[in-house]
């Protein structure tokens, strides 16, 4: 019997965020002529090594959010931001 995943909540902004930035992801690892998880023997040593390499660069981007997200912190003690 497989595993059944949790359906999301419909209409879910965190889901639908996801789901684009996978869909972001696999488009550009198919642009530069990387391999996908789906283009893999499910099990084989090959889907084991592009799954790690997918995983790697979803982390990436997110370090690259992060980093953008601290540079429009507001993180001023009077409130006045970068923007004065």
């Amino acid at each position: 019997m497989a595993h059944e995943q949790p359906k999301p909540p419909p209409h879910d902004p965190i889901w639908a965020e996801a789901r684009a930035l996978e869909a972001s992801i696999r488009a550009i690892r198919r642009a530069q002529g990387k391999m996908n998880p789906e283009d893999c023997v499910p099990g084989s040593l090959e889907s084991l090594a592009v799954m790690e390499a997918f995983v790697r660069d979803v982390g990436r981007v997110l370090a690259l959010d992060m980093r953008e997200r601290e540079k429009e912190d507001d993180s001023d003690v009077n409130g006045m931001g970068p923007a004065g």
